[in-house]
């Protein structure tokens, strides 16, 4: 008898597993992991769609098709019509945007599908092409994976070293509501190969105001308190005389961000902010003689110097652009709420005539592994 229950459990057990009766191989399947949309000379709107293919006959690992289409919706039916494969919704891993596209301001809109088809994905990166979108999802390295699988790898790579931000459309749908932040997300550009030159910048339209490089970046994430591991730096010391050709003033060092403290004070109709960051790391290239054991504080004291200097050009660049990638907005809300609700739909010039002082303390904890 108890055989007989035990069987009968199994059966049960086993007719309550989800069977494979529907299975699909990968070489039957078309998975759109590559987005772009960007608008041609004449303004009209093109549609790029690229997936991966799997077939062992095809001589090309990445196919690639382009719409001139008035939405995304339409342009994915046409996609559907041409590839050979079943299609799969909600894999796509990287949304473009081309320069052109951004410069007018109204774009956003298109991005609707991805929010309203419960099918879709909101966890693709958004990136800015730097030129147009068609030269980067048409690229085809050889020494390289598949350019959907390579982009990927590249952009979290980045993001990982702090040379951009990572921005999802669900990140971006965030920062396009918040009245106390603007757009910040990553820029590339194809010379040679596909290159991260660093981040975009976006008013809370989505159009484009400008651009950071790598360095800016890590500045910008600091700010944010979104660094993902130690920040690289490499500083000019002033008093430090070059010799040769060579950039002998130099010093470079790894920080990790201790912490980032932002203040805020409504005075006389300006805010004010003071941000202090606490920075420690250890040296990583000196290229002039110093006796760090000795008069390691003045070191220190020196490159506070000149990142209190980068710190507050790029804060005055954000400003003179009228727009908050740091989310100054947020912390006014919520220590300035009064003050804030009545100037939040101009936020970007008000933002502009406050004042903004960066602070940063630096211990550098080593001076590598020789003296």
């Amino acid at each position: 008898m108890k055989r007989w229950v035990r069987t009968v459990a199994l059966a049960v057990c086993v007719a309550m597993l989800p069977g494979c009766w529907d299975q699909a191989n990968i070489e039957d399947l078309t998975l759109s992991l590559t987005t772009g949309i960007d608008l041609d000379e004449k303004d009209n709107l093109m549609v790029y769609m690229a997936a991966p293919v799997f077939s062992k006959e095809a001589k090309k690992k990445n196919e690639v098709y382009e719409f001139r289409s008035k939405t995304l919706r339409v342009a994915r039916n046409r996609f559907d019509a041409v590839v050979s494969a079943l299609t799969v919704g909600g894999k796509s891993q990287i949304l473009f945007l081309g320069k052109r596209l951004t410069e007018r301001g109204d774009w956003f809109p298109l991005t609707d599908t991805f929010f309203r088809d419960g099918k879709q994905t909101v966890n693709a990166k958004v990136v800015l092409v730097n030129g147009p979108v068609s030269d980067v999802i048409h690229h085809y390295p050889k020494d390289k994976p598949r350019l959907s699988f390579h982009l990927t790898r590249l952009l979290d790579k980045n993001n990982q070293r702090n040379f951009t931000v990572r921005t999802t459309l669900q990140k971006l749908i965030d920062q396009k509501y918040e009245k106390g932040m603007t757009i910040s997300i990553t820029e590339l550009k194809l010379n040679k190969e596909i290159e991260v030159t660093g981040t975009a910048l976006l008013d809370r339209r989505g159009k484009y105001k400008g651009s950071l490089n790598q360095q800016e970046s890590s500045l910008l994430l600091i700010l944010q308190r979104r660094t993902v591991e130690e920040v690289p730096f490499s500083i000019h010391v002033p008093n430090e005389r070059k010799s040769g050709v060579f950039a002998s003033d130099i010093v470079s060092f790894n920080a990790g961000v201790e912490k980032v403290k932002i203040k805020t004070a409504y005075n006389q109709g300006k805010f004010r902010f003071d941000v202090g960051i606490q920075l420690s790391g250890a040296l990583t290239q000196r290229l002039f003689p110093f006796d760090f054991s000795k008069k390691g504080g003045e070191l220190e004291a020196a490159i506070e110097k000149q990142l209190d200097k980068q710190f507050s050009e790029l804060v005055k660049k954000f400003q003179s652009l009228k727009i908050d990638p740091v989310g100054f907005g947020i912390i006014a809300r919520a220590y300035q709420y009064k003050e804030f609700k009545q100037v939040q739909e101009q936020w970007g010039d008000v933002l502009a005539k406050a004042d903004v002082n960066v602070k940063v303390k630096l211990t550098l904890k080593s001076s590598g592994a020789i003296k």
